[in-house]
């Protein structure tokens, strides 16, 4: 069987639940609604043509991202057993993100510096997706952490230099990341070859 083949094929006979019981498909709706948050709410602050273009670049992976799990399914590899701490993970990510949101908000204030609060999230989700990667046996959190952590970070750098706007810059480009990362997910791209 080719590999093109083998990457066609979901559910139980390859070890894969249905698309539609998936977890992970519906797991990475909850990445497409952050993806969109991050490109709509920022986006606008960039000017009309830049607000424009990434809406509607956003609005295309989306469709992308729900052809590929839903319409046209593409295999997303074995569903391996999460790690068995991969709830506490999970919790401690989440309680983590919002203690560093919370933290780091609250020196942004006092610092009055804002308008650097987009880049802050962007950097602090992604730093929050790493984890998972180990936890829930799914490489694709590595790159998506690490994308969403760096633009963040860049973000914060630029703006406290004083850039405007680059805050929002980062997080609009880390919406468009985050989606291009689930949308090659959504096609396969990171199902391991069995």
């Amino acid at each position: 069987m080719t590999r093109e083949a083998t990457r066609r094929q979901y559910g139980p006979d390859v070890g894969e639940p249905p698309p539609a019981v998936d977890p992970r498909r519906w797991g990475s709706l909850i990445g497409v609604v952050g993806g969109l948050v991050f490109v709509f709410d920022n986006g606008r602050a960039l000017g009309p043509v830049v607000a424009v273009v990434s809406g509607v670049t956003a609005v295309l992976l989306t469709l992308v991202i729900m052809y590929g799990h839903y319409v046209r399914p593409r295999a997303l590899g074995v569903l391996r057993r999460p790690h068995p701490a991969a709830l506490i993970v999970y919790v401690l990510c989440v309680a983590g993100e919002v203690a560093l949101l919370a933290a780091g908000s609250g020196l942004l204030v006092q610092y009055e510096a804002e308008d650097l609060r987009p880049a802050l999230i962007a950097a602090v989700v992604g730093l929050h997706f790493l984890p998972f990667s180990w936890a829930f046996s799914e490489r694709m959190f590595l790159l998506l952490g690490g994308l969403l952590t760096a633009l963040g970070t860049a973000g914060l750098i630029v703006g406290a230099a004083g850039v405007a706007r680059a805050a929002q810059g980062a997080a609009t480009a880390a919406g468009l990341a985050m989606l291009t990362v689930i949308a090659a997910y959504a096609r396969g791209r990171f199902a391991l070859a069995t």
